[in-house]
């Protein structure tokens, strides 16, 4: 309680002794009525309840009506500039909207029809792993950017829903949770999403082990956990369902796509999984070969090979606008009814405009050439790509793609360069039998992700170095 409060709480308290004593005083007592009144009042109640040392931030915005319940389960209705603090529950309206800017410069958006425990916010400035945060969001829509306190220790950070703890990475991220689903996107960094178990307590911290990690870089794609099934999906971002403007109990199992090797890591290492890509992986050249006609000795005519165009095509996502120098890619929705096929970045993501049939491939290596690639640098100090207005066009001196069947694994080797800034990328990873493949090291410098289809192929990177990012896309073709 603050020593103003105590001040004015003790002024009354002599007031009305001096009533009781004299009793002759009409100025006393009118000025005893008062403070009467004011000790009584909800908001005094409210706030002596409420030690300092809880404040947890204040409110910056409300929209419509935003209600701050306390462990009494009193309730005040929020305004603008009131403080909020830890153990209290937020809750918003139908068309209610509340934004919070907690002592940390951490900040939350809370959407219409949500409810958010404030269970833990403790900042410590000096020392960082003495720091505490941990809402619960028991229902509706949240976003999150983090504040200090995240940036200098992540685990010390933990979102809880009815069925999942999410940790971040230094983060910008929105949530939905019901009661048996949680849907959740990225806009910058990471996160790292399991379901709650008793390996994955919900009153702890950070990220739990074996957790599925989420990043900006896997572009346009949100996860969606279901209460007791045990595979999470990947399904293209439906801002709809992020803004619970789009009933829950759609079906998305047409758009899922499960958690895949070239875009999923788990925070222990492991790869993800993926559901099979239809890929063709047929060696073309051996059924284009003419047959010369023995007729007479005139010399057959020269047939050539029929080439077969390519199934792939990358589309910009919605909210991106196309970069200069970009001509590889093409508006989101250019072609109606493409199938999204797991792989891309930020800016754009690979579809396939022509059904594949997969065909088991023959044992053996396959090299490919480059036919044509785009990358672009974003120094350090920027928002990462495509949010920078005027990304530097870099160029792609040489590339390599390898795919061994036989093994069931791939390498891929890239020259990056912009100005003075030099990268050389070189990945091997695995390569799943209906030929999706991808890999991202460890470090989480370096990412790539694509699918072969018959002759041709396709694969998006990224690559980290001390002065900022490459990141960029590729085709390919079989020699």
């Amino acid at each position: 309680m603050s020593f103003k409060i105590k001040l004015l709480i003790e002024t009354c308290f002599q007031d009305c002794c001096v009533v009781k004593l004299l009793g002759h005083s009409l100025i006393t007592l009118v000025r005893a009525l008062f403070c009467l009144l004011f000790l009584l009042s909800p908001a005094l109640v409210a706030s002596a309840n409420v030690p300092e040392s809880e404040v947890a931030g204040h409110v910056t915005l409300v929209i419509g009506q935003a209600l701050a319940i306390n462990k009494n389960h009193q309730q005040r209705e929020l305004k603008r500039d009131d403080v909020v603090y830890s153990g209290e529950t937020i809750e918003t309206s139908l068309g209610g909207h509340v934004h919070l800017h907690f002592i940390d410069d951490g900040i939350v958006s809370l959407r219409p029809s949500s409810r958010l425990i404030i269970e833990l916010y403790h900042y410590d400035k000096q020392q960082a792993n003495n720091s505490a945060i941990r809402f619960t969001l028991q229902s509706g829509v949240l976003r999150s950017i983090s504040g200090k306190a995240t940036e200098a220790d992540h685990q010390r950070f933990r979102l809880n829903t009815p069925i999942t703890a999410i940790g971040v990475l230094g983060t910008d991220f929105i949530v939905r949770a019901e009661p048996e689903k949680v849907w959740a996107g990225v806009y910058s960094g990471a996160i790292a999403i399991a379901p709650l178990s008793d390996q994955c307590i919900a009153n702890s911290l950070g990220a739990c082990a074996g957790a599925t990690r989420l990043t900006e870089l896997m572009g346009g794609v949100m996860l969606e956990f279901t209460h007791g099934k045990v595979q999470e999906k990947l399904v293209p971002i439906d801002p709809a369902i992020l803004s619970k403007s789009k009933p829950s109990n759609l079906d998305n199992s047409d758009n899922a796509i499960a958690s895949s090797s070239s875009l999923l890591t788990t925070t222990n290492g492991t790869s993800g999984r993926i559901t099979p890509i239809d890929i063709v992986v047929v060696d073309a050249l051996a059924q284009q070969t003419p047959t010369p006609p023995v007729v007479t000795p005139v010399a057959p005519p020269v047939i050539p090979p029929v080439v077969q165009s390519s199934p792939f095509v990358w589309e910009r996502w919605f909210w991106t606008i196309p970069a200069t120098g970009d001509t590889m890619t093409q508006a989101s929705g250019t072609h109606v009814g493409a199938n999204f096929l797991n792989a891309g970045n930020s800016y754009a993501g690979l579809f396939s405009i022509t059904p594949l049939t997969q065909v088991q491939p023959q044992a053996g290596v396959y090299d490919f050439s480059l036919t044509q690639g785009q990358v672009y640098f974003v120094g350090n100090g920027y928002n990462n790509f495509p949010s920078t207005a005027n990304p530097g066009l870099a160029q792609l001196n040489s590339g390599s793609l390898q795919v061994n069947f036989a093994t069931q694994s791939f390498n891929t080797q890239l020259t990056l360069q912009y100005q003075t800034v030099s990268a050389n990328l070189n990945l091997t990873g695995a390569i799943q039998s209906s030929g999706g493949f991808g890999i991202q090291n460890p470090a989480g410098t370096s990412l790539v992700s694509g699918a072969i289809s018959g002759n041709h192929a396709a694969m998006a990177f990224m690559q980290q170095v001390p002065e900022g990012t490459f990141t960029g896309l590729t085709d390919w073709v079989k020699k």
